[in-house]
Parts: structure tokens; C-alpha cells; sequence
């Protein structure tokens, strides 16, 4: 009927499912661009929130914007692959070398050069290894040898011991690193309020989207967590002033817990971690730090059919810690994301912030829309509507001045 009236939740070491009503539900968590080959967030960060979301049928808007940091770590197959040096290290005087030794920024921004935005510096570093100028892991280097040893230990202590875990010694030599996919601006539509177009459903950090446009500045994501997490307490609190608990279906509960049960009665099926791999491969390789028109229409139906072996992998053993379910369980979370992170690729014909087509390679005035995904049963449908500036509206847009315009107060 449009409502939320709570969650169900699975307890992944006793596999006991926990059905919680509530007059107001907040998804908050954290998103997660784990669906890609080399990514910065932990690994259980399956997109879960987003695709709860999704199946209630929450609107969504700039799925498409997903930022790369530029220098995730390389670790070979190991799990700390994509973990950050942060931007720290370019500000002080950082340099990014490819696998030839050339300071190849010097190409894309030779006045910014290691200093430009991330997206620039993500989208550089990946051509140079799309080009086959990449080290022989993968990546580029990045290299602080010629500052001062004393200044980088002290200054970036963090960064150095994490290298040094990894046997690689950031103050003396050159380290591999890689663009990560790091953090999703695009999310579930929500008020200012943390509301969505769903009663009871609130939303808030990484999970909501609309906050930071197409390419959020660092430091950002922490400022939307703390005052969106803390409208999202307050206004939830108001709402649910005079309201009773609502009732949940316990025919939605069963026919939810005989879905996922399934994966654990079956003796045949896909292994559940090699098809999470194809799926990373896939988003890397189609929809990643460069797209184009053809990989996207190919990852798109590439999706959909990989969505349908998802729902088949088996997951023996008992429900109890049983990893292989708790990672069926994320695929199916991470192909309802991928699915909408491609097919609101392919429809932005343009370039724009951490979405960069290359056969759109500029900003297109005529494409200053946000793209809204709506849920429609298994499928999605999208609408366009022009950005609405409150505060300050660029000169694209043949607006020189704006009433609410904060340069002119």
C-alpha cells in the first residue's frame, strides 16, 4: 500500500530471520561500490540498503554518478586491493608515474597535473593502463621519494605503516596503486527531510542520493552522514507522533524467508564467489572509470541474464555462519545496483562529473537533467527532470544571476 512498516533482517550466525515492525524505517547502510573488480568499501558493503530499497519500490535519482578514487592500493588477489593513499599524499607533492616512467598527468592537466580533481586523475591513470602503459600488476605508480623521509613518516604515519603491511615501502620507493570505485553520489530520491516517496521510509548517507550531484568533493561523505543522520532522527521522531504500530504481512515474511532458504536446499547450481568475480570483471570492465555506448548496451544485457544466475548459485550447509549463503544473499543486492548503475549510464549521453562517456567526451547543456529510476516489479523505468538550482546556477544554463544566489548576498 505504499508503506514501510519495518524490516526484515537476517541474523547471519545463527541464520535466524527477524521480522521488526516500526512506525519509521531509515536505511542507512552506507551503500557500497562493491560491485567492481577493485573497490574501496569493506566487502559486506553489498548495496543492501539500496536494493531494500528498491524491491519496496523506492524512487532513485543519479545512479549513473559514481566516483573512482585514484589511489586505491594494489594487493594482488588480496582483500585490501582498493584501499586508499589518501589525496594528503598529492597535495604534499605525491607523484604519479605509469610503467614506462613517464609523469603522465602532464598529457591530461599539465597545470593541476597529480593535484586535479579525482575524477580526472582516476580517468587519466585508467587510460594509461587501458593503453598498456600500466605497471605489471595492473596500475600506475604513485611516488614521494624525493620529499623529505622524516616529513613523510611524520606527516602520513597511517599510510606509511598500511604500506609497510603489505611489504611496500612508501617513503623509499614507488607503490602500485589503481582508480577504486569508492563512493556512490547516486542513491534513493529523498527530501531535505531524509523522506522518500515511500511513507515510513527515510533515508541517509550513502544510501540517499541527490546530495553531492555528479562529483562529490573529499571529506564530503562524512558532512552528508552527520547532518543528514541527524535530520533523519529528528523528522523520523515528528513523524511518528500519534501513530500505532503498523501490521506486517506474515505472508510476505514466509514467501521472503522460502526465497532465500532455497539457496541452501540445492545440489547443483553456480559457485555463489566465482559469479560475484564475473559480475566485479564485467562493471570494471563495462561500466567503469570510461564508458561507452557499446560496452554499456552489452553490460546491460550481460545483467540481466547474470541477475537470473544469481538466483540460482547454491549455498550448502546449514543457515547458520554460513558465508557461502550470507554471499548469494549480497550478489542478488549487488546486481540490483549494477543493473541500475548501467542502465542510467547508458541513457546519460554526455559527460558530467565522475560519469565519463567516451563517445560523449564533453557536458552537454541540453543533458543538465537528474535521471530518476522508478521500480516497476522486477523491472525499472526513467524520467528526466531539470536540475533545479536554489542556490547557484551556472552560466551552462544562461543564467547569470539567481534570486537565492549566494554571490550576490
Amino acid at each position: 500500500d505504499g508503506r514501510v512498516c519495518g524490516a526484515l533482517l537476517l541474523n547471519i550466525r545463527t541464520g535466524r530471520l527477524i521480522a521488526a515492525r516500526s512506525r519509521a524505517t531509515l536505511l542507512a547502510t552506507g551503500a557500497g561500490a562493491t560491485m567492481y573488480r577493485i573497490s574501496s568499501p569493506s566487502l559486506e558493503k553489498a548495496g543492501d540498503g539500496m536494493a531494500m530499497g528498491f524491491r519496496a519500490g523506492a524512487k532513485f535519482v543519479d545512479m549513473e554518478m559514481l566516483q573512482f578514487h585514484p589511489t586505491g592500493l594494489l594487493v594482488g588477489n588480496s582483500v585490501a586491493t582498493g584501499g586508499l593513499l589518501e589525496e594528503g599524499l598529492r597535495g604534499a607533492g605525491a607523484r604519479l608515474f605509469n610503467g614506462l616512467g613517464e609523469r603522465y598527468m602532464q598529457r591530461y592537466d599539465p597545470q593541476k597535473m597529480e593535484r586535479a580533481t579525482r575524477d580526472v586523475i582516476s580517468r587519466s591513470s585508467y587510460l594509461e593502463i587501458a593503453t598498456g602503459r600500466g605497471t605489471p600488476h595492473g596500475g600506475v605508480y604513485i611516488d614521494v621519494s624525493h620529499l623529505d623521509h622524516g616529513f613523510v613518516e611524520r606527516s602520513f604515519r597511517g599510510m606509511v605503516e598500511r604500506c609497510r603491511d603489505y611489504g611496500f615501502d612508501l617513503v623509499h620507493d614507488r607503490v602500485e596503486v589503481s582508480p577504486s570505485a569508492h563512493y556512490h553520489m547516486g542513491g534513493i530520491a529523498m527530501d531535505v527531510d531524509c523522506r522518500t516517496n515511500l511513507e515510513g521510509l527515510f533515508v541517509a548517507g550513502e544510501d540517499g542520493g541527490g546530495v553531492h550531484g555528479a562529483n562529490r568533493l573529499g571529506g564530503n561523505g562524512v558532512a552528508d552522514s552527520l547532518v543528514y543522520g541527524g535530520r533523519a532522527g529528528d523528522n523520523m521522531a515528528d513523524s511518528i507522533t500519534g501513530r500505532d504500530l503498523p501490521a506486517i504481512s506474515e505472508t510476505q515474511i514466509r514467501e521472503l524467508g522460502a526465497k532465500w532458504a532455497q539457496l541452501l536446499g540445492r545440489d547443483a547450481g553456480e559457485n555463489v564467489f566465482k559469479l560475484r568475480r564475473e559480475l566485479e570483471d564485467l562493471m570494471w570492465e563495462k561500466v567503469g572509470v570510461v564508458r561507452h555506448d557499446t560496452d554499456l548496451r552489452a553490460a546491460v544485457d550481460e545483467l540481466s541474464a547474470l541477475k537470473v544466475r544469481a538466483a540460482k548459485v547454491r549455498a550448502p550447509g546449514e543457515a547458520s555462519s554460513n558465508p557461502a549463503w550470507n554471499e548469494a544473499l549480497n550478489l542478488m543486492n549487488l546486481c540490483v545496483n549494477a543493473e541500475m548503475v548501467a542502465r542510467s549510464a547508458l541513457l546519460r549521453t554526455e559527460s558530467r562529473g565522475a560519469h565519463f562517456r567516451q563517445d560523449y567526451p564533453a557536458s552537454d547543456p541540453a543533458c543538465l537533467k537528474n535521471i530518476y529510476l522508478t521500480p516497476a516489479g522486477e523491472d525499472m523505468t526513467f524520467g528526466f527532470q531539470p536540475v533545479k538550482f536554489t542556490r547557484m546556477a551556472p552560466p551552462e544554463v544562461g543564467v547569470t544571476t539567481h534570486e537565492n544566489d549566494l554571490r550576490h548576498h
